[in-house]
């Protein structure tokens, strides 16, 4: 998968070469600001950039996988030339340097440079992502829109807002994952079904080691936890010598 990754970084690379418009009739879009992710479904081509899709018959590339498993949605925060990924209001993801060149949206991430076709009606902004495992491509559509700016420093600054997270967490004992993965919790100690942050505790978790105290076996055991991809996880602290149960919950 990451020789295949390699190929269509190359591709993409390549593409704003002979974007098939004029360069004489482009205008800059104006992307500076806020963008809600409001819709993406899947298309054949570029219209506006003629852009047909890219041929993978050529790449060996055996995969069950559907196209939306490689996909991952983002609202966008454009300024002083960087680009945040943010899922607003819980987190920011590393900033990327952009700039829009003829048709396309540039972004360098550790001097990786990736390029996509971006277009901008009136306020609302599209992006076409190439789908990994087939030809085509992933259409986004961004609305404008005026994001917190209090939250956005946060999220900007200490990545996940922690307390965006208090309230009310639900254990997840048993998950079916795609392709029969199937989770199930082993953990030889009792904890309880769901677990409740105050905003005070996550305020403090900011700055501080994030440490919570559950109640194990009727008792209060420590465990070090971590916010991802709409789960937090628990990691026991030094009481336990046992493997990685992979403790997680949900939102409720």
């Amino acid at each position: 998968m990451i020789n295949y990754l390699l190929i269509i970084f190359l591709i993409l690379g390549c593409a704003p070469a002979s974007p098939q418009k004029n360069d004489l009739t482009w205008t800059k879009p104006d992307v500076e600001g806020h963008w809600k992710l409001i819709d993406t479904k899947i298309v054949d081509d570029v219209p506006f950039l003629n852009l047909k899709p890219i041929d993978l018959n050529s790449i060996p590339v055996a995969s069950e996988d559907s196209p939306w498993d490689h996909y991952t949605e983002y609202d966008l925060v454009f300024g002083n030339d960087s680009m945040f990924q943010v899922h607003y209001p819980e987190q920011a993801f590393e900033p990327m340097q952009y700039f829009l060149d003829t048709g396309y949206l540039h972004l360098i991430n550790h001097e990786v440079r990736h390029a996509y076709p971006a277009q901008v009606i009136n306020d609302t902004l599209f992006l076409y992502q190439p789908i990994l495992n087939e030809p085509g491509y992933f259409k986004e559509t961004y609305a404008r829109t005026n994001f917190n700016d209090s939250i956005l420093n946060v999220m900007k600054k200490y990545g996940i807002n922690y307390p965006e997270l208090a309230g009310t967490w639900m254990l997840v004992r048993e998950k079916d994952y795609d392709y029969g993965t199937f989770y199930e919790l082993k953990f030889p100690h009792a904890i309880p079904d769901s677990i409740e942050f105050s905003r005070e505790q996550m305020m403090y978790a900011l700055e501080h080691e994030k440490i919570y105290s559950m109640k194990t076996d009727g008792k209060k055991r420590d465990y070090s936890f971590s916010y991802d991809d709409s789960y937090i996880y628990f990691t026991p602290g030094e009481w336990y010598k046992g493997e990685d149960p992979m403790i997680h919950f949900y939102r409720k």
